[in-house]
């Protein structure tokens, strides 16, 4: 580390704690004082990780992690710092934010120190981008890829059996892999409603027991047997993920919205008449769990996000909301409207920012398809008993996938008219059922139930078509022909060469160690107990003591445990972008080629067993003493040899099995 560095560092942070009481030494002219110590410090920052940080992923994420909450806090001491300017109503004179102003100076306090730990250690961090649900998937996958029925490699039984007992030999590791996976998706059924969090710890135990059945059934089986238990484990990893996507999307609709903002307002509300810590406890409960499903929600995203500046986004947003997390309530209990005014209004902005960053992944097409299955199930049971608040619930939740398609629209392309008529129509349908809910839960509660539902089933049908709409896009771009991609390189010839530079610099920068943004580092310590206290240790699946072989195994080279050439073990399937994987079903026009390939595979078998036949019928001659008999007798011409096929049937039957049965008579 610089010496250079270390003074900065020191000098920043003698400056800032001149800022934590608000005087007019502590106005615009120290902040700017503070920009410029600061902005010595980065330039000291740069050129660290330029020459001496190596290129680890682990303190580059940490470094840019810091930088971005740092500029942020910036910002919001400038903003502090012109409502402070500003009298409050009624008074004359101005008026401090002391608890705003230890908020962000905290933050910044607190990146400073991590920046200088960071950076003065010898031993580089550890990048912990392989402790999150995604990559422990993929690695499970890639584990016992090679042994699956349906792998491409082809080998015969000695081999074969060689690879399976390599294998097995590493049985510890993939149980390991395995439990990690389970410990993971249990942290996510935390924030899980009580129906779907049965559904996922069922597969979950499917999984785990799978795996143990693996590893003791190991002997005394045949290669066909060995593939098929290996495959029903594989199975059974990727229904987990399914039903873990599918909640996933539930948990988007159930979180997104006017959430927060309400509840927010009910803790202004309450919370202010409340002395016991009990009753404390059980209003910011609502709050605590709505904090945990976004955390939920990021960590995620983080995992499927391709891009870089997305992912590091998501983190800075997830670090604020934690950092909130600890002065926010406090500010609303003291009854400091200002300072938690402008709490508020720094809370309300990142969870905005969350949002709109999750909706640019995910993919619109398995989102819609998500809200059609609740429509479906909701208007089906008001067939026997109309529910008001589920009503408005669903209607919340269509003006989610209304926003998502905004946010999207470029992308969506609602420009085009033959989708943009449906998005019309699905917003007006949107709008219709907002307005009858809320007017039925009003003071005009006469409203007739199936006039509410009327308009609900119009909305399904609306949504449908815009659905179908998406998908038939997907699959045209899809289609595209290759060519016309082709002309982008050249398009982008055109451009800066300046802007080329600089996106080549910060490529090889981000691709040094090859590896993604940590999706659990998280950067802040929660003052109010253990809410907080538990998001902290579920975020890093490294520190739970049970899993001792993993943090064994995590202590080993990247060479060692790296899939190498020739390995037995493939590569981990790695996933494109949330908007190609999360969330998503599998698509209806790959199960449609799914089957067109199935039906030529058997139409082929089908000719080859009928060309067999006929050679067959061929061969077929008279029987030799038939030889010996006279010529002079005259013989009746010999019957010719008849083959017909009176039945022939295909059917798929359940589980995807596929039945022939050929009757023939020859």
């Amino acid at each position: 580390m610089f010496p250079e560095l270390r003074e900065c560092i020191k000098a920043a942070q003698d400056n800032l704690y001149r800022g934590f009481i608000p005087t007019d030494k502590a106005g615009l002219q120290w902040l700017d004082s503070v920009c410029a110590d600061l902005h010595r410090l980065l330039r000291f920052v740069h050129k660290h990780l330029i020459f001496d940080g190596n290129g680890n992923a682990g303190t580059l994420e940490t470094c840019f992690l810091c930088i971005s909450q740092i500029v942020m806090c910036i910002r919001w001491l400038e903003k502090t710092i012109a409502v402070e300017m500003e009298p409050p109503t009624g008074s004359s004179r101005s008026q401090g934010l002391p608890q705003a102003r230890q908020c962000f100076l905290d933050r910044i306090i607190w990146c400073l120190e991590r920046l200088k730990a960071v950076l003065e250690t010898d031993d580089a961090p550890e990048s912990v981008t392989d402790s999150n649900f995604v990559s422990y998937l993929d690695l499970a996958l890639s584990l016992i890829a090679p042994l699956t029925v349906a792998s491409d490699e082809g080998c015969g039984e000695d081999e074969y059996a060689t690879r399976y007992n390599e294998v097995i030999v590493e049985s510890g590791r993939i149980r390991s892999v395995v439990e990690a996976l389970i410990s993971q998706t249990f942290s996510f059924c935390n924030v899980l409603p009580e129906e779907d969090r049965n559904r996922v710890t069922g597969f979950c135990q499917k999984v785990l027991k799978e795996c143990v059945a693996l590893e003791r059934d190991s002997e005394g089986k045949d290669t066909s047997d060995k593939k098929l238990r290996v495959s029903v484990l594989e199975s059974a990893i990727y229904q987990l993920e399914t039903h873990v996507n599918e909640c996933l999307l539930r948990l988007v609709y159930d979180t997104f919205g006017d959430t927060d903002r309400t509840l927010l307002a009910q803790l202004r509300t309450h919370i202010a008449g409340v002395s016991c810590e009990e009753q404390i406890d059980e209003l910011t409960k609502p709050f605590d769990n709505f904090v945990e499903r976004l955390m939920q929600i990021g960590l995620f995203a983080i995992s499927y996000a391709d891009s870089l500046k997305i992912a590091s986004s998501i983190r800075s947003c997830l670090a604020s909301l934690e950092a909130l997390d600890s002065y926010l309530i406090p500010s609303l209990y003291l009854g400091a409207d200002r300072n938690s005014m402008l709490l508020e209004r720094h809370w309300l902005e990142e969870s905005a920012n969350l949002c709109r960053l999750v909706h640019k992944i995910i993919d619109t097409n398995a989102f819609a398809l998500s809200l059609l299955e609740m429509l479906d199930s909701a208007l089906d049971a008001w067939q026997q008993s109309f529910n008001l608040p589920q009503a408005l619930e669903l209607s919340r939740k269509a003006d989610v996938f209304l926003q998502h398609l905004e946010l999207n629209a470029s992308e969506i392309k609602l420009h085009e008219e033959r989708i943009s008529l449906h998005f019309a129509d699905y917003r007006t349908m949107v709008l219709e059922c907002r307005a009858i809910v809320q007017r039925a839960e009003g003071p005009d509660a006469s409203i007739d139930a199936s006039r509410i539902i009327k308009r609900f089933r119009v909305l399904q049908g609306k949504l449908r078509k815009v659905q179908s709409a998406i998908s038939t896009q997907t699959k045209e771009t899809r289609m595209a022909p290759a060519e016309e991609g082709a002309s982008s390189p050249g398009e982008e010839n055109g451009t800066s060469p300046d802007r080329h530079t600089i996106e080549a610099n910060v490529r090889e920068l981000f691709s040094a160690s090859q590896a993604r943004l940590s999706s659990t580092n998280i950067l802040y310590r929660s003052r109010r107990g253990e809410p907080g206290k538990r998001r902290l240790e579920a975020a890093s699946l490294l520190e739970i003591n049970t899993f001792t072989d993993i943090i064994a195994h995590r202590a080993r080279d990247r060479a060692v445990t790296t899939p190498e050439k020739g390995s037995v073990r493939r590569k981990p399937l790695r996933r494109n972008s949330l908007r190609v994987a999360m969330f998503k079903k599998q698509q209806r026009d790959q199960t449609a080629e799914m089957y067109e390939s199935i039906k030529s595979d058997i139409d082929l078998q089908i000719t080859e067993i009928l060309d067999e036949l006929t050679d067959l019928s061929h061969t077929f001659s008279t029987h030799p003493t038939g030889k010996s008999m006279s010529t002079d007798v005259q013989q009746p011409p010999a019957a010719p040899v008849r083959k017909s096929i009176t039945n022939e049937e295909i059917a798929i039957v359940d589980d995807n099995k596929i039945r022939i049965n050929i009757y023939t008579d020859i």
